[in-house]
Formats: C-alpha cells, structure tokens, sequence
C-alpha cells in the first residue's frame, strides 16, 4: 500500500508521515522540480502522482513538520524485496542454515543507501511494524511488508544506526 506503484501509465507514491504538515517529492533529476504531495487523510496519510515514471523512479521525501523544520530522506517503501526465493524456499523446507544472517535486524546498503534491514516470521500476523527511537516508538509509521504465502514480513529502513533500539509489533 506504501511507497511507489503503477498505475496505469503513472506512479503513485503513497506516504504515511503522521508528523508531517507536508511532503514533496524530490526526484533525483536535473532540471525538475519537486513534485507536492497531496494529504488524503488528515492523520498524516499523503499520495502523490509522477506522470509517466516507473517503479524504479530515484526520489527522496522532503518532510516538513509541525514545527517547520524540514528533513531529506530516502522513502523505506521505494525497496522492492529483498529476501530472496531461494531463502524463503529452503526456509519453508526447514534446511535454511544460516537463519540467523536473513532474520532480526541486519546492517546493510542497498544502492548507495547504508540502513538496516528488519525481517521477522510471524506466519498468523495480520501487521507487523518495526518501531524503535528512529519513530517515535509509533507502529502506524513503519508498517512491514509481508512476503506472499511465506509467513516473513521485512522492511529495509535507510539512515538507521547501529546501535538504535527497536521492537517488532
């Protein structure tokens, strides 16, 4: 539901900032501009559209709260999958070995982006959020991806620390 997805010829990009009073869209291209987003729900629910760019579309959310200060960052939902079928095939079988370097909370980069990437199998959970310092503590904010017919839910959060506290929810 978060994050950047086609439809029809268009991108959406949909943001969940409860902190928010706005967001734009700061596309990673010379001569454009960024792009408004629109707040759809007054909780902090936000969409915009990006005529005729694909998935793979190389932006960053500019954020400004409250309080008027502003933060750059990169959108945690811009991440396709990152566990992959063969990992969640051997899982599944019971013969993945090295569970421990797939699931938890692991330091990673991804493109030019250091984060951490949080993985968790909870097979009956209808969510599954990872909360920490980073949100506030607040579940609604980094809702997991569930990872269809498997039972894993994961979210790569970009610009997060070694070293922070966090939960799974």
């Amino acid at each position: 539901m978060l994050g950047p997805h086609r439809v029809g010829d268009d991108l959406k990009i949909r943001v969940f900032q409860p902190d928010a009073e706005k967001i734009d869209i700061v596309l990673n291209r010379p001569s454009t501009g960024p792009v408004a987003v629109e707040r759809i729900h007054r909780d902090g629910f936000f969409c915009a559209t990006v005529p005729g760019a694909t998935r793979d579309l190389d932006y960053r959310l500019r954020l400004t709260t409250r309080d008027g200060s502003e933060q750059l960052a990169r959108d945690p939902y811009q991440y396709g999958p990152i566990m992959g079928e063969v990992d969640l095939h051997l899982f599944a079988e019971g013969q993945h070995w090295k569970l421990y370097e797939k699931f938890g909370a692991h330091l990673r980069t991804i493109g030019d982006e250091a984060g951490v990437y949080f993985a968790v199998w909870a097979p009956n959970a209808q969510r599954v959020s990872v909360v920490g310092d980073f949100n506030g503590w607040d579940g609604r904010v980094n809702p997991m991806r569930r990872l269809l017919g498997s039972g894993v839910w994961e979210l790569f959060l970009p610009g997060i620390k070694e070293g922070v506290h966090y939960k799974f929810e």
